[in-house]
């Protein structure tokens, strides 16, 4: 988790640092508002009631919310705006919420007006009140007079008892008509009463609400608050870019780091962590992957990283033979030849015969990195018998004296994969490796697009495979190592090229960024160096003169079976000296 925040880290401080200064300067923008705060109260209406039984309140909670929801209608903002007139205009917000668990309702309103904010709270909380007065004052009259009206039809059945008992009736429907008409008079004098005691309720109730605090008129302005939005900006802004980071993680399907390469590589080491190298116009160090790539200075510390990658080629061949080394990779363009190229050279330096075979014979890059031709004469002139190893090999002298040779591709034949994966091609390797070479590093096609790699891999002691910071995908990583495992490649590790040593993932190129000096290197620019001083070791030690021909054939063995070499056509005294140097 924390290697995904680390490598996202500019994205998610540049989406804070956005986040923050826009708040900031919007909430600069916005005009000053003013708060002011109206408070109301919900009465019991058993504490209003004149007459016990009248109403029974059960749940007071149910009538602050009644309550808000009736303040909160379209009914009585219409009837403050009116009262307020033009200043009605001015008010930005109205907001109504219970306070806390109490029987207050706070009635809130924002405006740039503080005398607006004040005057329109104390408005609404008023005229509320006013409202619901009025409403329950007229409820109770309604009740009234619909008890007075039932009286008043009671009276006309007394009148018309009456009226049958002045004009005559048997003296036994006589007592039924005296005793219907006191339930009458009984039930006409219950109707009054009650309607008098609505009378006096409608006069006394205050509409269950009061107000119980009047709004002042505040002193300083709630909004806008600047600092505040912009912390609240750049922690959401956080948040976001957080979650943005772990989903590009996610979706990210590139090589960055050689973590990534250890996910798919199926326990196969990184043996070298290297970045780009170029020259600008003026000659001055610049890393880039734009421009055009060269065979680094020896002084600098993009040459330790090849220094690094040469130790670790030079270790994994402890206890096994590795002398012949293929460079290859998943797609075209992810330098391989630059590697070869620079490592053939840190290798040279070191005291080691190298040759380098320039064998992508598809787009030949290696000896443009030497300032000589690809095509003119080479590798495929020797597959073909029309020249001796010798006659198509060029030697490469190093500014410290030492030699590195280099196999041309020759001219580009029409079957390339035919031509490597030939009998002729694992013989001239032989023929080098008898030669006295320690070791032989080929450039080749990349594995995904052609089959080069996979036939030429038969042949060699060892596969090393590139990928590129930020550019190759996993997928492709891991197919290209499932190929060469299919066909039984001796896979040696993978090299990270093209890591920036700045910015995103620069940590994993932090190792090699220190200033190089030995007594191979000079401070002079380019590739001026001195041979070193080390004693029992020339450069003609290392100097490979003879190419393409059979080991001489033993004429006598000496007393330890040998006839002077070491058994693969070098001289013994140079095997030697070479193992002392390794």
């Amino acid at each position: 988790m924390f290697t995904v925040l680390w490598t996202r880290a500019p994205m998610i401080v540049a989406l804070v640092v956005v986040a923050v200064v826009a708040a900031y300067g919007i909430a600069s923008l916005k005009t000053d508002q003013y708060q002011a705060t109206a408070k109301v109260r919900v009465v019991d209406p058993n504490s209003e009631a004149v007459f016990d039984g009248v109403q029974i309140r059960t749940d007071p909670k149910r009538d602050v919310d009644t309550q808000l929801a009736l303040m909160r209608s379209d009914d009585l903002r219409a009837d403050v705006d009116q009262s307020l007139g033009e200043e009605a205009s001015q008010i930005t917000s109205v907001s109504m919420s219970g306070v806390g668990s109490t029987d207050l309702i706070g009635i809130t309103v924002a405006s740039p007006s503080p005398q607006v904010a004040a005057d329109a709270a104390n408005a609404f909380a008023d005229i509320y009140v006013k409202n619901r007065k009025e409403q329950v004052s007229s409820a109770f009259t309604g009740r009234a007079d619909e008890l007075r009206q039932k009286s008043a039809e009671i009276d006309q059945q007394i009148q018309d008892i009456d009226t049958q008992l002045a004009e005559g009736v048997p003296d036994n429907e006589k007592g039924v008509l005296q005793a219907k008409r006191a339930a009458l008079v009984s039930q006409q004098t219950d109707l009054q009463t009650r309607a008098t005691q609505f009378d006096v309720e409608a006069a006394t109730r205050s509409g269950n609400v009061e107000v119980a605090e009047k709004a002042q008129v505040p002193t300083t302005p709630f909004s806008p608050t600047p600092l505040r939005d912009a912390a609240l900006a750049g922690i959401l802004a956080l948040l976001v870019g957080i979650g943005l980071a772990f989903l590009l993680d996610r979706l990210d399907d590139k090589i960055h780091n050689p973590d990534d390469v250890d996910a798919v590589a199926d326990g196969l080491p990184v043996v070298g962590v290297v970045p780009i190298y170029s020259l600008d116009k003026k000659g001055a160090r610049k890393l880039s992957r734009k421009t055009p790539r060269t065979v680094v200075p020896l002084a600098s510390s993009t040459a330790e990283s090849y220094r690094a990658l040469r130790s670790n080629l030079r270790f994994s061949a402890v206890g096994v033979k590795r002398t012949s080394v293929l460079l290859t990779s998943a797609e075209g363009a992810e330098g391989k030849s630059t590697v070869a190229a620079n490592l053939a050279v840190v290798l040279a330096e070191s005291g080691l015969r190298v040759v380098l075979v320039s064998a992508d014979l598809r787009k030949p890059t290696i000896s443009s990195f030497f300032g000589m031709p690809e095509t003119d004469k080479g590798l495929t002139n020797v597959l073909l018998g029309d020249l001796t190893l010798a006659d198509a090999m060029v030697r490469v002298p190093l500014q410290s004296g030492r030699n590195l040779y280099l196999l041309p591709s020759g001219p580009l034949p029409q079957n390339p994969a035919e031509v490597l994966g030939s009998q002729a091609m694992r013989d001239l390797l032989e023929s080098i490796e008898r030669a006295g070479a320690d070791f032989i590093l080929i450039d080749s096609p990349p594995v995904l697009p052609v089959a080069d790699a996979l036939a030429l891999s038969q042949f060699t002691d060892g596969v090393l495979v590139l990928s590129v910071a930020g550019r190759t995908p996993k997928g492709h990583l891991a197919e290209t190592l499932e190929r060469l495992r299919q066909v039984n490649a001796q896979l040696v590790g993978v090299v990270l090229n093209g890591v920036p040593t700045k910015g995103r993932y620069s940590r994993y190129y932090g190792g090699y960024t220190y200033g190089y000096r030995n007594s191979y290197i000079s401070d002079k620019a380019s590739h001026e160096v001195t041979p070193a001083a080390r004693p029992g070791v020339k450069a003609a030690d290392v100097d490979l003169t003879v190419f393409a021909e059979p080991a001489p054939t033993p004429a006598k063995r000496n007393g330890n079976g040998t006839n002077g070499t070491n058994g693969r056509g070098k001289p013994k005294a140079a095997a030697e000296e070479t193992r002392a140097e390794r």
